[in-house]
């Protein structure tokens, strides 16, 4: 199996977690067990913040117990750091791409971290920039991407 790595946005995330949604909840989650089970998932710690501003702003029902375990489980698939090399990166492209700025922080944490592809509704769907190319998870689904060898 053969699997590029796919740096997963925060709105996935969140579909997974949402029931008003069952078409995205079910493709979001149907990506995150594909991502996992073929160790191509990558997060970054402005993610992981981004998750529990989500869930305590109460946009999904979790209590924070199963917060803290939804965080130290995604500790394993997070990379890297928002320092100066990132924000500098994120500002260049912003500049390239006219991105809001933490869209802008999340595609360099995607392009830093080597990831193929960025998956994430918030973009422009078949868009690459610096060799990342972006997905968004409810047009197209993991076996579009990933192939078995």
């Amino acid at each position: 199996m053969t699997s590029d790595l796919v740096f997963v946005d925060t709105n996935v995330f969140l579909y997974a977690r949402d029931d008003r949604y069952p078409g995205k909840q079910q493709a979001a989650g149907h990506w995150l067990a594909t991502l996992a089970r073929r160790d191509a998932l990558m997060v970054s710690p402005q993610v992981i913040g981004e998750i529990h501003n989500a869930i305590l702003r109460g946009k999904i029902d979790m209590d924070a117990e199963a917060m803290r375990l939804m965080a130290v489980e995604l500790q394993a698939f997070s990379h890297g750091a928002t320092d100066l090399d990132l924000i500098t990166q994120a500002w260049t492209i912003r500049k390239e791409t006219a991105f809001q700025w933490w869209d802008s922080v999340i595609l360099a944490s995607a392009i830093q971290a080597g990831c193929r592809y960025l998956l994430s509704e918030d973009y422009q769907h078949g868009r690459t920039v610096r060799g990342t190319t972006i997905l968004n998870p409810f047009i197209v689904g993991p076996e579009a991407v990933m192939t078995e060898h």
